[in-house]
């Protein structure tokens, strides 16, 4: 899949897709039990108010994101469009960059600086607003 027009030259590739359920044990028991996925740990991203279950189907990566408190961004995305894909996020070298270079091409940041992502990853998210209704992260990942 290749980036958006407006994507293009920051980033490396689609890093995963996040998909907003309410219940990660329940979720869990799809992807991992039944399609054979391997799991991480899960993990509680305090920034987002998040438990995110990280699976990989051979090196295709996705996250299942379960909403961790009531002011959560993903219960408020639960709430209104039901569980689902919430957000494409692309791998860039340099996070905080990645937001210059977009912000200077007129696009409008959900986080003018990176914030700490999961498993030790730096994000920041594109508002939909300017990616033709997709949210979009940015993910600055070392193991990658």
């Amino acid at each position: 899949m290749d980036a958006p027009h407006a994507l293009r030259g920051v980033t490396r590739g689609l890093h995963h897709v996040a998909i907003a359920v309410p219940s990660l044990a329940d979720a869990r028991a799809i992807y991992e039990t039944a399609l054979g996925m391997r799991a991480l740990p899960v993990e509680f991203v305090p920034g987002q108010k998040v438990n995110v279950l990280v699976l990989f189907s051979d090196t295709q990566r996705i996250e299942l994101v379960e909403p961790a408190a009531a002011d959560s961004p993903i219960t408020n995305f639960l709430a209104k469009r039901g569980p689902g894909i919430h957000h494409l996020a692309w791998r860039v070298e340099n996070c905080a960059k990645a937001i210059a270079t977009l912000k200077q091409a007129g696009l409008q940041l959900i986080d003018d600086t990176p914030k700490p992502g999961s498993h030790g990853t730096t994000v920041a998210f594109v508002h939909p607003k300017s990616t033709g209704g997709v949210l979009m992260e940015l993910v600055e990942d070392p193991h990658s």
